[in-house]
């Protein structure tokens, strides 16, 4: 049984027959294959390239903030979430610094304009605002240990809750940015 995988529908019935083939998990329907969270290694990973090639996906690359200190803002991320530092320098023209913060798939990009000192007040205005970012949503395993390790940077935790399909606390970090936390263990 896999507990946490993404799901994919496969409407093609010749992709669906060679998926099978090559070993491809399905749920009880027959229509919708099951791959693992975690990423793959070995021949889990020959087999998740295969599939990449035969199905079509979209997803979330990567995600652009607006920081005063993105070196800080990325090792916060970091120490909360394991992530590591995937490339850091000058913006694009040299306006600013960025660090690309996050995984091997996925990354924030924590970016600073060419003066740093330049703000427009908040006042949590993101929710009224279009184009405004209302939070950065990101999924642990030890939601609890990941809580511990934010109130240690004097963060202030809230909005918790525990409905379907998991539990969750919300935190502003040093910029005001709000990050939802969430465990679908």
């Amino acid at each position: 049984m896999i507990h946490t995988a993404h799901r994919f529908h496969v409407v093609d019935p010749s992709a669906a027959a060679a998926l099978r083939r090559d070993g491809f998990g399905w749920d009880v329907d027959g229509a919708s294959l099951m791959i693992p969270v975690d990423r793959p290694r070995g021949a889990l990973a020959r087999l998740w390239d295969i599939l990449k090639r035969r199905i079509h996906m979209s997803r979330l690359e990567h995600v652009n903030i607006t920081v005063a200190d993105p070196k800080k803002t990325a090792a916060m991320l970091s120490e909360l979430f394991g992530w590591h530092t995937r490339w850091e320098g000058s913006a694009m023209n040299g306006a600013g610094y960025t660090v690309h913060v996050g995984d091997d798939d996925s990354y924030v990009a924590v970016y600073s304009g060419s003066d740093p000192e330049q703000t427009i007040p908040k006042a949590d205005a993101s929710y009224q605002m279009r184009g405004g970012l209302n939070h950065l949503g990101v999924v642990v395993d030890d939601l609890d240990a990941v809580e511990a390790r934010v109130k240690s940077m004097g963060l202030q935790t809230h909005s918790h809750a525990d409905y379907e399909p998991g539990r969750r606390f919300y935190f502003h970090d040093h910029d005001g940015v709000e990050i939802e936390v969430v465990s679908y263990a």
